[in-house]
Parts: C-alpha cells; sequence; structure tokens
C-alpha cells in the first residue's frame, strides 16, 4: 500500500497546484441542476482499479450518486517465493506462490454527497462530506497457476460495502470536474474468501495465508467527469 499511497499524494498535490493556476478564472460550481458522470481511479489497502460514476444534483448543496468499481485485490503473498539453494544457469530458482491472492471485487453503490459552503465560498472548489453503500461481489478464481484452469473453476461471493469519507470538488475548465477523496470503507465477507487450494511443501499453518474475511481500510479516490 506504501508505493500506491505515494503516487496518490502526488496525483493530489498536482492537481491542488492545478487548481490554484486557473483560480483566476472562475467558473460555477454551484449549479442546481449539474449532472456529471465519468472515471474514477480507486485505491483501497486491498489493491486498486477503475470505476466510473454518476452524478446529479438535488440543488447546490446536496448530490445523490452512482458508482460502479471493479477492483483487482493485492496481497503481501503476491510475490513469488525464491529458492536460494536451486539455480537454473546463474538465477536463483523462484516459483509461484500456491496461496498467491487472485481476487477481484465488482461493487455498485448508491451514494448521498452534502457540498459544504454552497453560500460562503465565491472560488471553483467545494469542501464535501459524502457516504455511500451498495452489494459486491467477489471474483475468486482457484489459487492454480494455470490460467485455463483458473478460469474454469471461478468462485463468487457476495457481501455488501459501505464508506464514508471527506473530499474536495475542483472546477478548472468549463464543464469539468475533479473530485478527491479520503475515507474508510468497510467490506466483509460471512466467511473467509480466497482460500488457497493446498499447502507449499515445508510451510506451517500458522504463517500461512489461509484466506481473507475483513477487507476493509483506508480508501482513496480521484474522479474526473464531465457535465452533461
Amino acid at each position: 500500500m506504501k508505493q500506491p499511497i505515494k503516487i496518490y499524494t502526488l496525483l493530489i498535490v498536482l492537481l491542488i497546484f492545478s487548481q490554484l493556476a486557473f483560480s483566476q478564472k472562475k467558473y460555477c460550481i454551484d449549479d442546481p441542476d449539474a449532472r456529471y458522470g465519468g472515471i474514477a481511479l480507486v485505491q483501497t489497502n486491498n489493491g486498486g482499479g477503475v470505476g466510473g460514476f454518476y452524478e446529479w444534483s438535488l440543488n447546490s448543496a446536496n448530490h445523490l450518486t452512482s458508482n460502479l468499481n471493479f477492483i483487482v485485490v493485492r496481497g503481501d503473498n503476491d510475490y513469488p517465493i525464491y529458492n536460494p539453494y536451486s539455480y537454473y544457469g546463474n538465477t536463483n530458482y523462484y516459483y509461484e506462490r500456491y496461496d498467491k491472492t487472485r481476487l477481484n471485487f465488482l461493487s455498485l453503490q448508491l451514494g448521498y454527497k452534502r457540498v459544504l459552503f454552497t453560500d460562503k465560498l465565491a472560488n471553483n472548489f467545494r469542501p464535501f462530506l459524502y457516504c455511500n453503500a451498495g452489494p459486491v461481489i467477489a471474483i475468486d478464481p482457484a489459487n492454480v497457476s494455470d490460467w485455463s484452469d483458473r478460469m474454469k473453476n471461478i468462485d463468487y461471493y457476495y457481501s455488501g460495502t459501505a464508506n464514508l469519507g471527506i473530499g474536495i470538488d475542483f472546477v478548472t475548465m468549463p464543464k469539468s470536474l475533479i473530485s478527491l477523496f479520503v475515507g474508510y470503507e468497510y467490506l466483509s465477507f460471512p466467511n473467509k474468501i480466497d482460500i488457497p487450494n493446498e499447502l507449499p511443501p515445508g510451510e506451517l499453518l500458522d504463517s500461512y495465508y489461509t484466506g481473507k474475511q475483513d477487507f476493509s481500510g483506508l480508501v482513496i479516490k480521484i474522479s474526473i467527469g464531465k457535465k452533461f
């Protein structure tokens, strides 16, 4: 998670500086009839992905949203295992982990955004509070190295997700919106998922990844939209 967080922090800083550079031009951000749609980059404690969103205004301060996100889950067990005592040529032999994470989340969420200071700030940015919730499908291929076997043995798990946080909307050009969001996401399944098919030789069960149930944690989202 550390490297993606650094990348997202850099993106946020660049977006803020671009906002300051365009701050002399004022565009309307408080349109009570605004409709926005676009794409989003999403990073969580468990991985990252992309999504799409649509947002419509009830009035200047109250907005409703819908989001469709696809997340590729990553874990510490995704790295190959090296065997320093076996050599093929001059390179260390390594093999793909039996417990490698092969898991994706597809979620559809409906949300509410409360835009703050609509009658107090004249600038073309607005802070907001945001919450959303909806169903999520976990797509869990078998933990085997062969791709065709993985596609033939996919398990699906269902749960619900919700997140709550804060963010800032920027309008730097006519009919465009950049939104930054940081919050906490709750996502838990009734039982462990992504359970390895078998144990690699020599591994002890208490030090081995045996699946995961709770995927809650930090979520960062950068959305880029167009006004319709």
